[in-house]
């Protein structure tokens, strides 16, 4: 009897851990302290989806996920993450989070940016092999390497050049400061724990004709070239 009352348990047990459903996990992961909000979620956490998952206001599709069994041995969640077929692109990477850190582990792929740096004229940044960890509040690990798509016309000037560059901790911040192959052209990024950011856009050399209708926009002209700044949260 007692031997039946111990196979019973651990049947029960090993059900629940196979099934268990990945809502309740995400819950636990608490996404939206990541930024991240879905409409729909199902399935367990070892082969589950979510549908019309969004990083603030900007929509990023549906994902296959799957949680990796190591790190609940030790209290957190590593939920691995893959986008379907998406008119974006391929992104996919390891959402973090527990003892008191949380974040993103080798995020690579292409992610959509207008609605979420608007009126910074860039429309999309790839990651590659990008990791952004944060702790207690504090930026903890931050590398990797993002490229900005900019791909907007404005006050006549056409900018389709790719800006690269490194992620970092800065303080308690994220850092990322891409630039053009000519150094004209640059962007900075500064991310924070809770979500808020600072962007830098600065253009280097332009006729004054063009700064002059760049002005007209939110650009002004300075000691270092033609700067747009703004601050948002994601």
């Amino acid at each position: 009897m007692f031997r039946w009352i111990l196979w019973t348990a651990a049947a029960g047990i090993a059900l629940l851990v196979l099934f268990f459903p990945l809502r309740l996990a995400l819950d636990a992961a608490d996404l939206p302290k990541l930024g991240l909000t879905a409409r729909a979620v199902s399935g367990s956490i070892w082969d589950g989806r979510i549908g019309d998952l969004s990083l603030g206001r900007q929509a990023l599709g549906t994902f296959d996920v799957q949680l990796r069994p190591g790190p609940l041995l030790l209290g957190r969640t590593a939920l691995r993450f893959q986008r379907r077929d998406d008119l974006q692109g391929p992104l996919e990477g390891t959402l973090r989070s527990g003892g008191g850190s949380h974040g993103v582990e080798q995020l690579t792929g292409r992610l959509a940016t207008a609605s979420l740096l608007a009126p910074v004229p860039v429309d999309a940044l790839e990651f590659r092999q990008v990791t952004i960890l944060f702790h207690d509040g504090a930026c903890m690990k931050a590398e990797g390497e993002v490229s900005a798509a900019a791909g907007a016309r404005l006050g006549g000037l056409n900018l389709t050049k790719a800006l690269t560059g490194p992620v970092s901790c800065e303080g308690q911040r994220v850092r990322a400061r891409l630039a053009s192959e000519t150094g004209r052209e640059t962007l900075e990024v500064l991310l924070s724990e809770n979500g808020r950011y600072r962007a830098f856009m600065t253009l280097r050399g332009l006729p004054p004709t063009v700064a002059a209708g760049l002005g007209l926009i939110g650009f002004q002209n300075g000691p270092e070239g033609t700067s747009l700044s703004m601050s948002g949260a994601l």
